[in-house]
């Protein structure tokens, strides 16, 4: 039997359809490896990649909807995101620039540090402060719309599950206190520093 790359994103449509679970992946996974009746294309990394990473998701990428829609994405386009989506320190160098650029000094945040988001992230236009860095509070304040003043409006989230919700935003957490920034898909950016966030 020979695997091709349209029978693995058979199996993401059917996992993100809901018809298969994630360890009918890393069986079907593991079922390639160490069958010797099956085989794939051995210049074809993107198969090997794939089958490889489903095999062990302890020390690979999580198996769930997100990271299968970027497997599919690999598979048909060649266009491979799951570092971007998985990896912290990858984002760590852009954040570096992005500061050089706007002459803030680089001051990172910890993955596991909660930040404040709105509860919609999906709208086209992305704004994000950062207040004082104070032990135990919120200092990243994140949202999509119209700002609202109310309680409700920010919700408390970990910074690194930013990373399968909007990565791009990791590039932009090393600003500096009272930086703040604005950003698109369409490739807008603009960042400035706003004392006013530092009298708050």
């Amino acid at each position: 039997m020979n695997i091709e790359r349209k029978q693995l994103i058979e199996l993401c449509d059917k996992f993100l359809n809901g018809e298969i679970q994630k360890t009918d992946l890393s069986n079907f996974a593991s079922n390639c490896i160490f069958s010797e009746e099956i085989d794939w294309e051995e210049n074809d990394n993107v198969i090997s990649e794939t089958i490889f990473e489903w095999d062990n998701e302890d020390i690979n990428f999580p198996i769930n909807n997100v990271n299968v829609k970027l497997w599919k994405n690999r598979l048909q386009n060649n266009v491979d995101e799951l570092m971007q989506y998985n990896d912290w320190n990858i984002h760590i160098e852009k954040q570096k620039e992005i500061c050089a650029k706007y002459n803030s000094k680089w001051k990172p945040i910890s993955k596991n540090l909660n930040i404040g988001v709105s509860e919609n992230l999906n709208l086209e236009t992305l704004n994000g402060l950062r207040n004082k860095t104070e032990s135990g509070k919120v200092c990243w304040f994140i949202w999509s719309g119209e700002y609202s003043t109310d309680d409700n409006f920010f919700k408390p989230i970990c910074a690194e599950h930013l990373l399968q919700k909007k990565p791009k935003l990791i590039d932009y957490l090393g600003l500096d206190e009272g930086f703040r920034f604005l950003i698109n898909e369409n490739g807008y950016e603009d960042v400035w520093f706003d004392e006013k966030i530092l009298e708050i």
